[in-house]
């Protein structure tokens, strides 16, 4: 669906906030009336717009997920040799920027009203974009502890939690603090001072 006009624009806006406002109430049986009447705009602007509820919802899913993608997409890639301790990957704080400016439908969908198919997606994103790092650093494997499959597998997985950590917790830090703390716990792990297991092991 190509939209160029600004005030279908804006209706698309307002129809979708009122959808997830709805799913957040535990309106299971949503109507097509009430959704209009909930987002202020007539039912033929809804059916100009779309063709039933799921068409919305099609249609919103996508239009998050395309911008988490673009979000996530690497167009300067760097050796891991070449990258300065202080850098930032501009991409980790695009992620938490795209989080925080669709915090609703992330709220509902993650937290609220747990919607297993959006959040497959976005675990499938960023894997996708861990992976394209990976590649982009030109390392090898054995240039890591463990297998580069497994390390791709866990890094997802912190992802994914630390959004639902940020998220119920209020959006506490900034992105750009998210992106650091993340960053930092990737290199460094969770202790500020390094732990010698061997030690503590005899």
């Amino acid at each position: 669906m190509e939209i160029k006009d600004p005030r279908q624009i804006l209706s698309i806006k307002k129809l979708q906030k009122a959808y997830l406002s709805l799913l957040l109430q535990e309106n299971e049986n949503m109507s097509i009336q009430r959704l209009c009447q909930e987002a202020q705009v007539t039912r033929p602007t809804f059916y100009n717009l779309y063709k039933d509820l799921m068409d919305l919802r099609i249609h919103l899913y996508n239009s998050i997920l395309e911008e988490l993608r673009k979000s996530l997409t690497i167009t300067n890639p760097k050796k891991l040799e070449d990258i300065e301790p202080e850098e930032l990957p501009e991409n980790m704080i695009f992620l938490f920027e795209h989080i925080l400016q669709n915090h609703l439908a992330y709220e509902v969908l993650f937290i609220y009203k747990p919607d297993a198919l959006f959040m497959e997606e976005v675990k499938l994103i960023i894997c996708q974009y861990i992976e394209d790092g990976i590649c982009a650093s030109q390392s090898t494997e054995k240039d890591y502890r463990m297998e580069i499959p497994f390390i791709i597998s866990y890094t997802t997985g912190a992802y994914l939690e630390s959004i639902f950590w940020w998220i119920k917790n209020n959006y506490k830090y900034t992105p750009e603090i998210m992106a650091a703390k993340l960053l930092e716990i990737s290199l460094y792990g969770p202790y500020k001072n390094v732990i010698n297991w061997k030690k503590q092991g005899n």
